[in-house]
């Protein structure tokens, strides 16, 4: 009986040791498809404000290389088609469409402001000299870049 007493004193000694198991939950940090959406909007926006800001607004030219840093293969199609439709000897690009057509007035050339309408599509708010406007771009992610694909005016 001493002997079987032992061993339970023992038994419960030993258990009395042993400290409790933290259930230690491992923490997993997932990128939400909301925080993607977020991110590649202000993207998008930052993109349009800066084609606006040099392209359009600015005195940099549309080459090749930055019509192809912006825009899908099939909006590049469609301004180039639209530049040699206006001028015979073609060779460039119809950028004209991002804007309102103005030839004069005020002395302002202004994105105003950028709205995310969703479905990858932006409302531009601009002020072209003097003459306000607005623009829908549309937008699609292609081999980890954001360009614009298609153009809406407000008639179409």
């Amino acid at each position: 009986m001493k002997k079987f007493l032992f061993i339970l004193a023992t038994m419960v000694v030993s258990c009395s040791d042993r400290q409790p198991q933290e259930q230690v939950q491992p923490t997993v940090t997932e990128s939400s498809a909301e925080t993607i959406s977020e991110d590649i909007d202000a993207k998008a926006i930052e993109k349009i404000q800066t084609f606006y800001g040099n392209y359009i607004f600015g005195r940099q030219e549309a080459t090749d290389s930055v019509i192809a840093q912006y825009c899908t293969k099939t909006l590049a199609q469609k301004l180039r088609d639209d530049y040699d439709n206006e001028f015979s000897e073609g060779g460039g690009y119809a950028i004209w469409e991002f804007r309102s057509g103005a030839q004069d007035g005020e002395d302002i050339q202004e994105v105003e402001k950028i709205e995310n309408l969703g479905e990858n599509r932006y409302l531009v708010h601009y002020n072209d000299m003097g003459n306000k406007g607005t623009l829908t771009i549309s937008t699609i992610v292609e081999n980890n870049e954001i360009l614009f694909d298609k153009l809406i005016n407000k008639g179409e």
